[in-house]
């Protein structure tokens, strides 16, 4: 296959690099200092899943860059990394310069990304993705994945596109050496994930720690509890279907399973507030506070997490 990658930070290098090493033609789109170096050296990927050195990979700073290099404007597929804050700018860029939309995959983290691409590319081109392992961004050219909890996930919506795509794609990232499954109802996993995300993102920025620590105190864990309670009420009044019938079915799966798989991963969200960038604390959080205000429902622990970070977000020494 023909791929292009938007947003080749730590997860989007991880699935480029694994697909351009099992043979398909990788173009990334990333930052410039990363860029260069792989230009230089290839991208340098280790940690859970073995050493890889991946060279022969098509990297550009942007979407101009790449067109106007190379041939290059028609794919196979799109694997969208951007933040979540970033992806209708992305989806816009390749409405201008690419020839003709491919399907794009979100393998994003938050709410409203699947509707974005929809909205823009149609409901045949758009696949949800949840993707549950950590990679953390060592240096320009280098990145490492430290965690997995469970496969990556792949899904059409509803009245989209051929499920038989999805599958096809899913067998493509499992043979390149990412275990991934297509499923027929994505946003189950997605509000899964979100859960997951919502319940340790912001805490652990805030106090600094990887997840392994929250486990350790019992007020930390009280208010992880409340964070999964309320999100359940929301998910409720969107009419959502969790794959946990009760709050404290998903607490046990989070504190028993989740959290010691992923007991020394640092978050994204922590990695941001260290580099002095915006987080994604509006898709995660702060998009449960939206639509519990639209329905009447007071969520106060996610409220004070998202303004807590946002106060983060300000600059240094907040």
């Amino acid at each position: 296959m023909k791929i292009l990658v938007l947003g080749a930070g730590a997860i989007g290098s991880v699935f480029g690099g694994f697909l351009a090493q099992a043979g398909h033609t990788v173009r990334l789109i990333g930052r410039k200092a990363h860029v260069e170096a792989i230009r230089a050296g290839g991208l340098f990927i280790d940690g859970i899943w073995g050493e890889h050195l991946v060279h022969g990979l098509g990297c550009y700073e942007n979407l101009d860059e790449l067109t106007g290099n190379e041939d290059c404007t028609q794919f196979d597929l799109a694997l969208l990394s951007v933040k979540s804050y970033d992806t209708k700018k992305m989806l816009r860029e390749c409405v201008r310069c690419l020839k003709s939309l491919p399907p794009i995959v979100s393998l994003q983290n938050g709410l409203g990304n699947v509707e974005k691409i929809r909205d823009i590319a149609g409901c045949e081109r758009t696949i949800g993705g949840r993707v549950i392992f950590g990679v953390e961004y060592i240096k320009p050219g280098h990145v490492t994945v430290t965690v997995s909890a469970d496969n990556t996930k792949l899904g059409a919506l509803e009245s989209g596109i051929d499920t038989a795509f999805v599958a096809d794609a899913a067998a493509m990232l499992t043979d390149a050496g990412i275990p991934t499954d297509a499923v027929d109802d994505i946003y189950r996993f997605i509000y899964g994930k979100v859960l997951y995300n919502c319940s340790l993102n912001g805490l652990a920025t805030l106090l600094d720690v990887e997840y392994g620590r929250l486990l350790g105190c019992e007020e930390t864990r009280k208010i992880m509890k409340s964070i999964i309670q309320e999100i359940f009420a929301v998910a409720r009044a969107e009419g959502v279907t969790l794959d946990w019938q009760a709050p404290g079915e998903y607490e046990k799966l989070l504190f028993d399973t989740l959290i010691p798989v992923t007991f020394e991963h640092h978050p994204s969200m922590l990695q941001d507030i260290r580099r002095n960038k915006p987080t994604e604390i509006d898709a995660l959080n702060g998009a449960i506070v939206a639509m519990a205000e639209k329905h009447g429902i007071d969520v106060p622990v996610n409220r004070i997490i998202t303004q807590l970070i946002k106060t983060k977000e300000s600059g240094p020494g907040t």
